[in-house]
């Protein structure tokens, strides 16, 4: 068990699980877990709170279904509660799935996906002495960041938008329509859209609020881009962009603009 999470490894979902074979692989791992000494009833409270399987594009927890987001979030608020450090939810949409679906058919849509859930990880757990991360929609992921910064946090972003331009210029999705928003290039290309909310001990009363937060701030973030974008585009029509990145970022990452 970490610090403020639980986490089970060594099982066949961390890195088998497919949908094809999905029964055959959760046979499986119901007798590793048995074998490790995990009774049904624990085994039970996992799957519940949905920390059996790891996403197995993003590699991260799957927060699609159960509890484990909400449950990981209390166990944070009660950390910060005892030790007062800082730590942070952060909301996080990947920008222009479907474009890339489209470009690259699925599979390929995937290895995007993955490539940029890879650098998020690597990125966002340097700058905390923990981290858990979710997916929790089908664009859509968050982390539970604890003793860090926000500073530190904007940070990291920062340094992905250099690193997720590269990758998206490798599988040369920079430039990616959207399929809403065909000939506006304001919402071309792919990246990933952020917002962060304060983890505080009052939040124990209603965690709800930290989601609401984190969201509402992401929208914001996408919107002021958009508008910034729009107008920079009106102001100097004939201004040129640096190479593969037409528009410029969303709090410090991404390689195109606003996904809806």
């Amino acid at each position: 068990m970490r610090r403020f999470r639980y986490y089970l490894k060594g099982t066949v979902f961390e890195e088998n699980v497919n949908r094809t074979k999905f029964a055959d692989y959760y046979e499986q791992a119901m007798k590793e877990i048995i074998a490790l000494g995990i009774t049904p009833a624990q085994m039970q409270v996992l799957k519940k709170y949905g920390l059996l399987a790891n996403d197995n594009v993003t590699g991260f927890y799957e927060g699609r279904s159960g509890e484990g987001r909400y449950q990981t979030l209390m166990q944070a608020i009660q950390h910060v509660k005892q030790t007062g450090e800082d730590s942070f939810y952060v909301e996080m949409d990947l920008q222009n799935l479907g474009g890339i679906n489209a470009k690259l058919g699925h599979t390929g849509a995937n290895d995007v996906y993955t490539a940029i859930a890879k650098i998020i990880r690597t990125e966002l757990t340097a700058i905390a002495s923990d981290a858990a991360f979710f997916r929790h929609g089908g664009d859509e992921m968050s982390a539970i960041l604890v003793d860090t910064t926000l500073q530190n946090i904007e940070g990291a972003f920062q340094k992905m938008t250099g690193l997720i331009l590269k990758l998206a210029q490798q599988y040369q999705v920079h430039d990616a329509p959207h399929p809403k928003h065909v000939g506006d290039q304001g919402h071309e290309g792919t990246g990933v859209h952020h917002g962060v909310a304060q983890i505080l001990a009052q939040h124990e009363a209603n965690p709800g609020l930290i989601f609401r937060e984190a969201d509402t701030r992401l929208e914001l973030n996408k919107r002021n881009k958009y508008v910034s974008r729009n107008q920079a585009m009106q102001t100097q029509p004939n201004a040129s962009a640096p190479q593969g990145q037409k528009q410029g970022t969303d709090s410090g990452i991404g390689t195109g603009s606003q996904r809806p």
